[in-house]
């Protein structure tokens, strides 16, 4: 491969990534509604790029559920009704469960990290551009399931978690919803620093139950 092929590529690529994340984050905010079409020649104009990173970060996104590929039309956001969302949060129900109940308790090194998040997360609860908290929130709590030895398990976590980061964004819509979080993940940390799997699965599903109110909300505000 000659030096100027290599490097079309790479700029494709990292065209395609954050083509992903602007695509991702447009979703999220309710800025592309469930059902719209994403037309390939808008996105690489407004973006000013070529179709090929476009086309990449379509497929990706597809792949990830956000969007939903039609033969011969294109690419739609994906719109989920009330029974696959109920199934989305069933399924994450059942698993985080077992997860949550085969965590091996972290490190020092890890619960800092996990500090750093959390802080990370609180800093943004009052301010207008609050969207990096779903990436945090996410990151945060796949950092602890991730302490669990079951594997493949934490796989489809991941995959169903991608899902629902756009009903978790809802959630998110206002300071007082953000502010529980935050609370809820402390006394998470609090319960994990203390090793005390009571506390822990007790708050997990307190946090997941709470969480699982405002999407059943925004779900409705969202399909009307």
């Amino acid at each position: 491969m000659t030096e100027p092929n290599r490097r079309a590529l790479v700029k494709e690529g990292a065209s395609a990534e954050r083509t992903v994340r602007e695509l991702r984050n447009q979703i999220l905010q309710g800025r592309l509604l469930p059902g719209e079409q994403i037309r390939q020649e808008e996105i690489a104009e407004q973006l000013r790029i070529s179709r090929v990173p476009v086309r990449e970060a379509l497929s990706i996104l597809a792949s990830e559920g956000l969007l939903t590929h039609r033969p011969h039309q294109g690419y739609f956001v994906t719109k989920r009704t009330a029974e696959e969302l109920a199934q989305i949060r069933l399924m994450l129900t059942l698993l985080e469960e077992e997860l949550a109940r085969t965590v091996v308790w972290p490190t020092e090194e890890v619960m800092a990290e996990l500090r750093s998040l959390h802080e990370d997360m609180a800093q943004m609860v009052d301010k207008p551009e609050w969207m990096d908290m779903v990436a945090l929130n996410h990151e945060f709590h796949l950092r602890i399931f991730g302490l669990s030895p079951l594997k493949l398990v934490l796989d489809e976590v991941r995959r169903l978690w991608t899902l629902a980061d756009a009903f978790i964004a809802i959630d998110y819509a206002t300071p007082e919803h953000r502010r529980r979080t935050v609370a809820q993940h402390e006394r998470i940390l609090k319960a994990l620093a203390a090793r005390s799997r009571a506390r822990f699965l007790k708050n997990i599903h307190d946090h997941r139950d709470s969480t699982d109110v405002g999407a059943r909300t925004g779900m409705t505000h969202r399909s009307t």
